[in-house]
């Protein structure tokens, strides 16, 4: 079973995700993967504040986070996992994990970013670990809030 949301989201926890998407898919539960806020114990009691009480949330490096997702006595339903960035799902692919669906939400500019929606800034790196995750059957949509649009890849890097 998949997990409800796969989400790109250089900000991880945030509004729009908490306000946005947990309420719009009553989800339960959230799964941040980051191998740098897994390691820092200040960043993760930053993000766990911002969970409000009635949702789990749990923080974990890329290893943990695919051994646990890929386990199947673990019921991902009502889940959302966030990352920052392509990348860390390659590297969840090559643990073991391979998520079937992905929400690119907001990649937010920097310099050596090109823009392509107004919440989605890419590099050339980025754009070629999106194009390796379709590659490998991802089906990968941009969207950055439940009642906006939704872009397919093929159609943003047109």
């Amino acid at each position: 079973m998949d997990v409800q949301l796969f989400r790109i989201d250089d900000r991880l926890i945030h509004g729009q995700v908490v306000l946005g998407w947990v309420k719009y898919l009553e989800s339960r539960r959230i799964v941040l993967c980051d191998d740098a806020v897994a390691r820092n114990e200040w960043e993760r009691e930053l993000y766990l504040s911002c969970i409000p009480t009635d949702l789990e949330a749990v923080i974990m490096n890329i290893k943990e986070a695919s051994e646990y997702l890929s386990d199947s006595i673990i019921n991902p339903d009502r889940t959302i996992v966030l990352v920052k960035s392509p990348g860390t799902i390659l590297q969840l692919a090559e643990q073991g994990f391979l998520p079937s669906k992905i929400n690119v939400g907001g990649i937010h500019f920097a310099e050596d970013r090109k823009r392509y929606l107004s919440y989605l800034f890419l590099n050339e790196a980025e754009v070629k670990d999106l194009k390796s995750l379709a590659e490998k059957g991802c089906q990968i949509t941009c969207q950055d809030v439940p009642t906006g649009r939704s872009y397919s890849l093929e159609e943003i890097l047109r």
